[in-house]
């Protein structure tokens, strides 16, 4: 047993070794460092030729160009999306657009071609938590981002520059080798947009012809100076922050506020300097910048806020959009469809880079597809992972934690191998080693082969799932095994206030290929009004073969302060019920940091129906709370923190589940 324990413990310590080296990205030497302390106030410029002749294509020379500002925000700046609609309604086309943070985003989109409405819609149905990930700030920053940007540039176009978009746009960034403000107006998309909203810490500066790129928002919010080297004709629209109510001796808003104070006041001063400006001041200053789910109201803002400027606006002499513009709406339809339906199956991105993280963590569970059902544990500890196309491989040391009263943490390694074959068909398997046991070690390993379609709009979803999972005690004995062959289907109706329904139906052969199986399950998910909503969960599992001992996993949905209650029945039933209540403006930050969403309060209750004798149900009930732990509203957790009483034990339990309930 030592012998084994210290051999997987050194294959842990150099795999996690040679992950960490890795992810290491060593000093790249920026050739365009300067120790010129006066070169500082200088910007460097990439394409500024060519960016001319395009204005100059788009004016003929009649009539000054019109150059729109779109200043950054963070989630404040989807409010320029709701100024460029009403641009647009007022047939208002910019000739350039200058832009840095998140506006440089909406302004990359709007420069290829996309309509104000289509923006919206790209944006307002991409779960934007579910894009960006947790990494140790190796290469400086506590985010990854490809995987959201790889996203983004897959609605523009692989290997598209910045120069051959239909409308001529700059997007400003700052260089930490030289110190100074670069204004690029040509290269690669990717590298570009990702620079454009590199807020330092968060996440990491971006590697661009030399330069070090970071967010340009952190020096002006506001670029206005630039768009007077183009056009006398300047419309600006700002997303400045008051963040009124916050708690101004908390150490992380004193630092973001800190950081506000210098950025601001240079765009105010650039206004000031130029008061022939049309100021769109966009009514979202009250927002956090980490509001990114608050797109519908930010859109809503925008707009309203650029109608108060009418007068002026209707002064202005402007263009066309453009052919090649017109080219690219029409086809945005049938390219937006495939696009989020190939990603909502698995929520899987084709990743244009590689990319390698290294980070300590918690997570739900190492299955990010399917099921299973020998081990529900949290992990935590250190993770890799690494991604290109459509494979995704994570290796994770460190412990298991049983988050169920009796609680326990056990030294655990795991290793997590998913790749996606086409769109609809993605294979996964897992490894587990856990040291759970007093003598030898847990080995579990899954291997699921899942297939995913959606019909009627995306409202419902059909999953045909093959998995084969086995745990052993010790190297030549299993424990358990399991082949689980099933269909499941997930109706979530359009316009129907959120009502889900899940049903599942499954064949499976366990205990050493001797057991045989039909597993079924339905969840339903129903708001109520008054921010109530109710929740139920069916499981039944019936033995084939007459043995009884229908075995009972924590999937299953009952919550018990343990799970072997055990009976000779051939059957075992499950139900769960929950009414919760969420509050409607209850959402508490931490330092604008952490965001608590979701939050809600309730009640629940389990029972068990296994007992072929006396037909009597084991019955279990508490109460609950649930909230979605987000960083910086673009990493989220949910969890649940629960306590109830095991009736059949009576006693007291309560415990944790990290990621969504079954």
């Amino acid at each position: 047993m030592k012998i084994l324990q210290k051999i997987v413990i050194t294959l842990l310590l150099l795999t996690l070794g040679f992950s960490l080296f890795a992810a290491i990205e060593f000093p790249t030497e920026v050739s365009n460092s300067s120790n010129d302390v006066l070169s500082s106030i200088f910007p460097i410029l990439y394409g500024d030729d060519s960016f001319r002749s395009r204005i100059l294509e788009r004016t003929k020379g009649e009539r000054d160009p019109i150059a729109l500002v779109l200043s950054g925000g963070s989630a404040r700046a989807f409010a320029h999306i709701g100024v460029l609609k009403y641009l647009e309604e007022q047939g208002i086309v910019p000739d350039l657009i200058i832009s840095n943070s998140m506006g440089s985003m909406v302004g990359i989109l709007y420069a290829a071609g996309f309509s104000p409405d289509q923006i919206y819609e790209i944006i307002s149905q991409l779960d934007i938590s579910k894009l960006f990930d947790f990494t140790m700030p190796i290469s400086g920053g506590l985010l990854d981002t490809s995987r959201f940007t790889s996203l983004v540039a897959s609605y523009l176009g692989k290997e598209v520059r910045l120069e051959e978009l239909p409308l001529p746009i700059m997007v400003i960034s700052e260089d930490l080798a030289t110190k100074r403000q670069v204004r690029i107006m040509e290269g690669d998309i990717l590298p570009i947009l990702e620079a454009a909203f590199a807020l330092p810490v968060y996440f990491s500066p971006v590697l661009f012809n030399g330069h070090l790129l970071i967010d340009g928002g952190v020096a002006n919010i506001v670029p206005l100076e630039v768009a007077y080297n183009y056009s006398d004709t300047v419309i600006v629209s700002t997303t400045f922050y008051e963040g009124k109510g916050l708690n101004l001796r908390n150490t992380l808003t004193i630092l973001n506020t800190s950081l506000d104070i210098a950025k601001r006041r240079l765009g105010v001063l650039a206004m000031e300097a130029h008061r022939d400006a049309i100021w769109v001041r966009c009514d979202v200053e009250d927002y956090s910048f980490m509001d990114f789910k608050a797109i519908e109201e930010l859109t809503h803002r925008g707009y309203s806020s650029a109608a108060k400027q009418q007068a002026e606006l209707s002064q202005l002499e402007s263009g066309v959009l453009g052919g090649r513009v017109e080219e690219v709406r029409s086809g945005f339809r049938e390219r937006q469809a495939r696009l989020l339906s190939d990603y909502r199956l698995f929520d899987q991105v084709d990743q244009q880079r590689l990319s390698h993280l290294v980070y300590l963590g918690l997570a739900a569970d190492s299955y990010q597809h399917g099921a299973s059902f020998f081990r529900q544990e949290s992990l935590l500890g250190l993770f890799y992972t690494l991604r290109w196309r459509g494979l995704t491989l994570t290796v994770q040391g460190g412990g298991g934690w049983e988050s169920i009263s009796p609680m326990r943490i056990y030294p655990n390694l795991t290793t997590t191998l998913t790749y996606q074959i086409i769109p609809q068909i993605l294979f996964e398997g897992d490894l587990n080693v856990a040291f759970d046991r007093a003598s030898w070690p847990t080995i579990h390993s899954r291997l699921a082969l899942l297939g995913r379609m959606s019909f009627l709009d995306e409202q419902l979803v059909a999953t045909l799932q093959v998995s084969w999972e086995n745990q052993m005690i010790h190297s030549v004995e299993f424990e358990k095994m399991l082949l689980h062959t099933g269909v499941a289907l997930e109706w979530k109706p359009k316009g129907s206030a959120n009502l889900s329904l899940l049903g599942e139906g499954a064949w499976q052969v366990g205990g050493n290929w001797d057991r045989h199986f039909i597993h079924t399950k339905v969840r339903g998910y129903l708001p109520i009004p008054y921010g109530f909503s109710f929740e139920a969960l069916y499981t039944g599992r019936y033995a084939l073969d007459g043995g009884g001992h229908v075995p009972l996993f924590q999937s299953d949905g009952f919550r018990s302060s343990s799970l072997s209650l055990d009976s000779p029945a051939n059957f075992l039933i499950v139900g769960s019920f929950g009414l919760d209540w969420q509050p409607p403006t209850f959402k508490p930050t931490a330092g604008e940091l952490l965001i608590f969403e979701n939050s809600s309060i309730g009640f629940y209750s389990d029972l068990l129906f296994n007992d072929s004798d006396e037909r009597r149900a084991h019955f279990v009930y508490g109460g609950r709370v649930k909230t979605t732990i987000s960083f910086l509203g673009l990493k989220s957790l949910p969890t649940t923190l629960y306590i109830g009483w095991d009736k059949p034990r009576e006693t007291l339990y309560w415990g944790f589940i990290l990621g969504a309930e079954f």
